[in-house]
Order: C-alpha cells, then structure tokens, then sequence
C-alpha cells in the first residue's frame, strides 16, 4: 500500500510585524490545512468601525492574539450580547450552520480562525460517531488553545518537514481538545422543553451591571429584580440567554478582571482579590487556579517570560 502524503501548507507569507492592509481588509499571515482541520492567522486594521460575520458548515473557533479592541458587540445564534474589549487568549466558539456577527473597532489585530469538521469525527477515533453538538460561546479564555495556535503558527511558517509533522500532529491534539471542551449533549427535540430567553436589552442591562459591580455582593433576588422576574423562572431565562447560572457568569466575569488587572497593573495580588469580588488572596487563588490551570502568582509571572 502505498504510503499517504502528508497534508500541506496552503500558503504563508512574512509581512513586516503589525503588519495589515491600509483599506481594512482582513491579510492572511499564515494558512494551513489538515484532517478535519483548517487553521488561519490574520491581521487586520479595524480603527474603522469593522463587521466580522461568519456562516459555516463546520464549527469555528475564533482566537483573539493581540492588539487592541476598544468596542466589541457581538451577536451568535440570534442573541445580541455586548463585551468588554477582549484580551489575548479569549475564544469564540460559534457552531456550525450558527450565525456569528460582531461589530469591532480598535487598532490593528491579530487572531486566529479554526475551523473543525465534525463529520470527520467517526475517521478521526476509528469507530462511527455522530458529530456532538457544540455549543456557542463568546469571549471564553482558553489558556492551552491560545498556546497552541502560537506554536501551530510557527511550524506553519517553518519549511522544515519535522515541523510539517509537528503541525500535522498539534492540528489532530487541537481538534481533540476541540469537542472535548466546548461539545455538549443535546436533548431530543420530542423530550426539550421550550425555555424563554430574556429580552436583549435585558442581557445588556444584567451585563453591564454585573460588570460594573463586581466588588459588590451580587444575588439571584437581586438580579432577577432587575429583570423584573421571580427567581425560579429568572434563573432558566438566565441560562437560556448566557449560557450558563448567574453564578457562573459572575464568577467567570470576576476571574476575567482579576486576568486583566494581572496583565495590565501592578496591584498585588491581595487588592486585586478585593476589588474583584473575593474575599481574600487565597479565595482569589483557589477560584483561579481552577479556571485557569495555574495561580495568579504564575499566570502574572508568565506574561514577563520570553518566548
């Protein structure tokens, strides 16, 4: 039998660093494509105000690298929500046949666009496997898929066939940390009960205000008052609209302003814990290092260590 040819890079190119194109269109740095996988780097000029849309059979993750956004509102699957600006590391994951639109504006950026095929799930672990649903998420950080898309770009811009091989082989490990993180189980559609989703101005509102009040002691009464609710159908509504419990999201959104304040200050790591909504250091690093893999300790000294 004859041997197979490994997949190839499609293209690459090595523009000048912070490189994009003056009109505002998106300029590919580096493509490449693999079993059920196909893998961009992008930079674009968006200090025009930029619409980002994506319809697509299969599933896609989305990976902002760096530079910055100031304003980002996105839509997926029909509920508009609107983020704070994102940081490096952070992921969109939008479903496949799922509609993906965001308005950004900001300077020049770099991301990463993945795009997974479901269908070549069955090839993929040898046994006949329906694609598993996944889920849509916006602005969820996800420290191993951010390292990873880094190293797939530099084999991808490497000639050497070794990294040929390298890249063939993080593109499958990517493709299964894929569906293993962000696939979930679907219910029949003859056992799923219908559930309301809250207004949008509504998600805006619970938001923005859970946000602006992270240091604050936030309740379900509280938030369901808000919404003009009662807490029990408050709490599926909820769920229906983020994607998650109100306790979640608030615990997701504390541990995203403690990242940035770690990236962007030198707060220690106490005061940080405080103005985010937790109760001391250790409750801050407990939280952490379950979301994140590593304390806030590391994670900080992280960012200062060179490539």
């Amino acid at each position: 039998m004859a041997a197979s040819k490994m997949p190839r890079i499609l293209s690459k190119s090595n523009p000048a660093p912070g490189g994009a194109l003056p009109d505002g269109r998106p300029l590919t740095l580096c493509t490449g494509r693999w079993p059920g996988v196909e893998f961009f780097v992008k930079s674009q000029d968006i200090s025009r105000l930029t619409t980002w849309t994506i319809t697509d059979s299969r599933h896609t993750a989305i990976v902002h690298l760096d530079g910055p956004i100031h304003r980002l509102e996105t839509e997926l699957q029909g509920a508009g929500k609107a983020w704070e600006p994102p940081m490096p590391g952070e992921v969109w994951v939008v479903p496949g046949q799922a509609r993906y639109a965001s308005l950004a504006h900001g300077r020049t950026v770099h991301y990463a666009e993945l795009f997974f095929d479901g269908e070549h799930l069955a090839r993929f672990t040898g046994a006949p496997a329906a694609p598993p649903p996944v889920r849509p998420l916006a602005g969820h950080y996800d420290r191993f898929l951010q390292t990873a898309v880094e190293r797939l770009r530099a084999l991808v811009a490497s000639s050497q066939d070794l990294a040929q091989l390298s890249a063939q082989c993080l593109s499958q490990t990517l493709y299964t940390h894929f569906f293993l993180q962000y696939s979930g189980h679907a219910e029949p559609a003859n056992r799923r009960k219908p559930t309301s989703t809250l207004p949008a101005e509504t998600v805006r509102r619970l938001g923005d205000y859970v946000q602006a009040n992270l240091a604050q002691a936030l309740t379900l009464d509280g938030l369901a008052s808000m919404a003009g609710m009662r807490p029990q159908p408050f709490l599926s509504a909820f769920r229906a609209s983020f994607g998650t419990t109100p306790a979640q999201f608030v615990i997701e959104m504390r541990v995203r302003r403690a990242r940035w304040l770690l990236r962007n200050t030198t707060l220690d790591i106490t005061r940080i814990a405080l103005d985010t909504g937790f109760s001391s250091h250790a409750h801050l690093s407990t939280t952490f290092r379950a979301r994140l893999g590593v304390p806030p300790r590391e994670f900080r000294a992280g960012l200062t260590q060179p490539d």
